[in-house]
């Protein structure tokens, strides 16, 4: 064995060994393909198949990547009889993806108002008094005596303060506007298309491995029933085993619920889930393999 192989397979080991049941399982594509149902010593199951360890290209948090050589049927090779065509299943998931913008706008309006306004002002002015005083009597000057009886107004400039009024804006306030994130969780809901296999053919490829324990079991008991008594039983764990619900799930975590739906159901018989629960996990346990 090369340098390269011997790598290659520890590498293959210590991502196995990260591996958990109930991990989601992603193809080259990036697709989910399934979750991790159960491990074994060379890897591990997806939906009842076998992938091999050395299909895993990376382990990251609760997810498994697969690589390039899964897609040629590596992955798939153990476990898969000769002549054997695997059909896919497809179905659609809902994948959420947020991106931002504008969910809307505040508004914030301005107006222009007017209001009269009065303001008190202390102005300063002359005032003029006029006052006629007697005095004693005395010879005209030379200029006196040329202007003694001109005619005329004698003016008097008389000063004081008087208001102007002008108008300056001033600001007096501000509006502040903040913004804050807030979160809010919302249901998205649409229509997915899932492909749905008929499990019939395959129900009646197990058949004859059904007949055959429920024989094992008959002589090891004294029940006098008939293999169609209990083939319904068989067919309740087979069915299980393809339905969304029990994914990746193990028999004993999904046997309340299937004892559950047999106690409700019209399969119920006069036995108790006790003697019949061996005929119902052996449905569970061979519908792996188809």
């Amino acid at each position: 064995m090369s340098d390269q192989s011997v790598q290659h397979d520890t590498q293959a080991s210590q991502y196995l060994s990260r591996v958990r049941r109930g991990m989601q399982v992603y193809g080259p594509d990036d697709r989910l393909i399934g979750t991790v149902e159960e491990l074994h010593g060379s890897g591990f199951h997806v939906k009842g198949k076998h992938i091999a360890a050395s299909s895993i290209a990376r382990v990251t948090e609760n997810r498994v990547y697969l690589g390039a050589d899964y897609a040629a049927g590596a992955g798939l090779a153990e476990g898969r009889a000769e002549g054997e065509m695997r059909v896919p299943i497809v179905e659609e998931q809902l994948n959420v993806e947020k991106r931002e913008g504008q969910i809307g706008e505040v508004g914030i309006r301005r107006e222009v108002t007017e209001e009269q306004q009065t303001i008190p002002v202390d102005l300063r002015r002359e005032e003029v008094h006029v006052e006629q005083r007697d005095v004693a009597n005395r010879t005209l000057t030379a200029a006196e005596a040329d202007a003694a009886f001109e005619k005329g107004t004698i003016r008097v400039p008389v000063r004081g303060e008087e208001a102007v009024v002008t108008k300056e804006a001033v600001v007096t306030g501000e509006v502040v506007v903040t913004k804050e994130q807030t979160t809010e969780r919302q249901q998205v809901t649409d229509t997915v298309r899932k492909q749905r296999v008929d499990i019939d053919k395959d129900y009646q490829r197990a058949r004859a491995g059904f007949q055959q324990h429920f024989s094992g079991l008959q002589g090891a008991s004294a029940s006098g029933r008939s293999f169609d008594e209990a083939e319904p039983n068989y067919r309740l764990g087979f069915d299980a085993r393809y339905d969304d619900r029990y994914a990746g799930r193990s028999f004993e975590e999904i046997e309340p619920e299937l004892r559950g739906t047999y106690e409700k159901g019209t399969r119920r018989t006069d036995k108790r889930w006790e003697d019949l629960r061996a005929e119902i996990r052996e449905g569970w346990n061979r519908a792996r393999g188809y």
